[in-house]
Formats: C-alpha cells, sequence, structure tokens
C-alpha cells in the first residue's frame, strides 16, 4: 500500500509541484544538457556562471559545489558519477541544494548540513552512514542574519515522517518515507502548501502565509485522525519578508426571502353565492409538482 502511495505522490509531484530539488523560487532546475541547462533562460547557453562554484567530491557519486556570492552561501548537490575526478564536468543533474533557508537535505545515505550559515565562513559538513563526519568550508563571504529555526522532527505514521522549518520566507516541509535512502521525496511551502488528493494520502500547511502556520497530515484510511502541529515561532528581531495573509472561510451573506402585501380579495359577481379566493402570502413561490423535483443525493463525505 505504502508502495503505491509513494509512486503516486511522486507522479503527481513531476507533474508540477514539490518533488525536490526545487529549492526556492530563485532555483530553476536544470535539463538534460549538461553544459547549458542551468543557466537561466535569459542568460546564453554556455553561461553557468549563477551556478558555478567549488566542487568537492562528497561520496556515493555526488559533488557539491560550494559558494558564497551575492546570493549567500549555498552549497549545490549534484549527482556525477563514481568516477568524477578534479577537472572533470560537474554541471550535471541537481539532487538538492543547501542554503540559508534550507540549511538541511539527506541524500543517498548521506546527511548534508550548512553549519554555520549565518557566519561569513559556513561549514558543510556531510555525515555518512557510519557516523563518520567530513566537513568542507565554503568561501568565505559576508556574515548574514539566521532567522531560520529547523528542523523540527515529526512522525507521521505509516511509515513516514517530516521536518519542519521557518524562515524570512515562510513555513517549509521535507516529507520522508522510511527505506527511500533518506531522501525527502516531496517538499510543501508557501507556492505548494498541500499535496493533492491523487498522493492518497493527506499533508499539507494550513495558513501558509498567517502568523500561525500549521502543518497537517494523514496517512491512514478509514477513522484514523488528523494529526496537527504548529510551526515554531520566529526568532527574536526576526520576521517574515511578506505580509501575513490567514486563510478565511469563505461565506455567503444569507438573502431574506422576498415578502409581498396580500392584495384586497373582491367577492365574485357572477351568479350564486359567493366564492373568495385565497390570496399568496408571498410572490417568490412558484408551485412545482414533485415529478420537477431531482433525485436527492447524498453528499460526498469531504476530507478534512
Amino acid at each position: 500500500m505504502r508502495t503505491a502511495l509513494r509512486t503516486s505522490a511522486v507522479t503527481v509531484a513531476l507533474a508540477g509541484a514539490m518533488l525536490l530539488p526545487a529549492a526556492g523560487a530563485a532555483f530553476a532546475a536544470p535539463a538534460a544538457n549538461p553544459q547549458s541547462a542551468s543557466a537561466p533562460a535569459s542568460a546564453p547557453a554556455s553561461d553557468n556562471s549563477r551556478y558555478e562554484g567549488e566542487p568537492v567530491s562528497i561520496g556515493e557519486g555526488l559533488v557539491a559545489v560550494l559558494r558564497n556570492r551575492a546570493e549567500g552561501p549555498e552549497a549545490w548537490i549534484r549527482e556525477v558519477g563514481p568516477r568524477w575526478k578534479p577537472g572533470d564536468d560537474y554541471m550535471v543533474r541537481v539532487v538538492t541544494k543547501l542554503d540559508r533557508t534550507l540549511p538541511h537535505d539527506r541524500a543517498k545515505g548521506l546527511d548534508l548540513e550548512l553549519t554555520k550559515a549565518a557566519s561569513a565562513r559556513p561549514v558543510l559538513v556531510v555525515t555518512a552512514a557510519d557516523g563518520s563526519a567530513t566537513s568542507y568550508p565554503l568561501p568565505a563571504g559576508e556574515a548574514g542574519t539566521d532567522c531560520r529555526v529547523g528542523p523540527v522532527g515529526q512522525e507521521m505514521g505509516a511509515g513516514m515522517s517530516a521536518e519542519l522549518y521557518l524562515s524570512e520566507l515562510g513555513p517549509k516541509v521535507l516529507l520522508f518515507e522510511a527505506g527511500d535512502g533518506g531522501r525527502s521525496f516531496a517538499r510543501l511551502d508557501r507556492t505548494h502548501p498541500s499535496l493533492p488528493e491523487s498522493a492518497g494520502f493527506l499533508a499539507r500547511i494550513v495558513n501558509p502565509s498567517g502568523a500561525r502556520p500549521v502543518f497537517e497530515w494523514k496517512t491512514q484510511g478509514g477513522n484514523d485522525t488528523v494529526g496537527r502541529v504548529a510551526f515554531p515561532a520566529f526568532p527574536e528581531g526576526c520576521g517574515p519578508n511578506y505580509a501575513f495573509t490567514d486563510d478565511k472561510p469563505v461565506t455567503k451573506p444569507s438573502t431574506p426571502a422576498a415578502t409581498t402585501t396580500p392584495a384586497p380579495v373582491k367577492p365574485r359577481t357572477a351568479r350564486g353565492p359567493a366564492v373568495l379566493a385565497t390570496a399568496p402570502t408571498t410572490s417568490s413561490c412558484t408551485p412545482i409538482s414533485w415529478a420537477d423535483m431531482p433525485a436527492r443525493r447524498g453528499g460526498a463525505e469531504s476530507t478534512p
């Protein structure tokens, strides 16, 4: 069952939502051509300067491209294969990107963390499955304010877990599944706050642009309850770079029924006893027959 849910979630994410390595609005995933795919659409095909940096092999066929320029510290994790050596091309498939807003992720059994992210000299720490850790200093840059909070771990049941983050860009959730190599398979944020129904399970951020965002999930069917956990608060002196906008239910004002004053009733002047006609109390009701009434259908039960 979990395999089917996993396949459905990934299929949907590939269709346009949240599969990593989407790493913020400024990140555009490269296409198949390793030489020109990483360049922005408006730049010449040969201009990879936005994505070039200091490549270092971190094992498992991965290279970390270390940068610390105007965008702040970045570690682009790219898959290059086990035979890569310094001097070889590294502008190939992006696995994930670490920066001040998302300083932690996992890939191919490696735990990746951008430490000292707010300082002028950040360090990428790579921890292998056996617990051994290797540090890779980034180039020196300008210090920044670290307003991020996380990761905050949350078990979801059915072999799934989540990590919650909060930064000036808003709330963010990474979704993980046991047995998937420790790599997050989907991400929720203010742009894509929810997995679609076709994913097979519920995972969403409620009030993604509000002052008190909440993560909700439901991985089991039937009467299993919906799990809820609030995101942590911003550190003192920090705040979002957007205006708070809480989700509000859409309500329609009720319209009172139209009423009319009955007209005076006059007796008939025809032969025979007088007959009084009964005037309607309203003019908005039109008599219809049962044959015109549609069959009543029970409403479908909605998923919270």
